[in-house]
């Protein structure tokens, strides 16, 4: 059985399956979420969790899209393998998050690793902050596009009393050998009416900013 048969094979028995079955309720250790993303196309992220001290999980994101007659549309098709370990804990005065996580997408021939860590405590009784580090490496196998290395990090400060929040990040990109940054400001007014304003590479000549006015109501 040649490799497109046995896909295609792999990609009806789960539209048959998401059709038939519809959600499953399944096990703390099950992973199964299908879904019926359009008329003619399927979804479905398939795994499992292992029981350790860091929560660990694997599994597949699997799809394909149809056309009338019962043919595949041409690029529809999704299989990405995915596996990651997180770490999230409370401690005294906040909370700490680690994670790493891999996906490999074999029918494109590339795949990205993801190293983050995040950190939000108390620093006064007015102020409380978080910083967040993620280091994401992006590799093509086949060729047409470049490896690529891309770090960032960000410092929030927040007023939870005023609803204030001060926040700067950056981001450096090895692809381009470019580095961009970012300061925000959000101000809680009332219930449902907030003030923003950003500032993009400020110490660049191409710098832009942003402010706006948001009311929002929910029913």
């Amino acid at each position: 059985m040649t490799r497109s048969i046995y896909f295609r094979t792999t990609m009806t028995l789960l539209a048959t399956t998401i059709l038939t079955c519809g959600h499953v309720q399944a096990g703390d250790l099950l992973i199964w979420s299908p879904v019926k993303t359009a008329p003619r196309a399927y979804q479905a992220t398939v795994g499992f969790r292992v029981p350790m001290e860091w929560e660990a999980s694997a599994g597949a994101d699997l799809g394909l899209g149809g056309l009338p007659g019962g043919k595949i549309e041409n690029g529809s098709q999704l299989a990405t393998l995915w596996g990651k370990l997180a770490d999230d804990r409370n401690t005294f005065d906040g909370s700490v998050s680690r994670q790493v996580a891999l996906r490999v997408d074999p029918l494109r021939s590339d795949s990205t690793l993801v190293l983050s860590r995040s950190r939000n405590w108390i620093y006064s009784e007015d102020i409380d902050l978080g910083m967040s580090h993620s280091l994401n490496i992006n590799y093509a196998a086949n060729g047409n596009e470049a490896a690529s290395l891309n770090a960032s990090q960000a410092l929030t400060m927040t007023s939870p009393w005023t609803g204030t929040v001060v926040s700067a990040s950056g981001t450096f990109t090895d692809v381009r050998g470019a580095f961009t940054s970012s300061l925000a400001f959000d101000q809680s007014i009332a219930p449902n009416l907030s003030f923003n304003a950003s500032l993009t590479d400020p110490m660049s000549p191409s710098k832009s900013s942003d402010f706006r006015l948001n009311y929002q109501v929910k029913w």
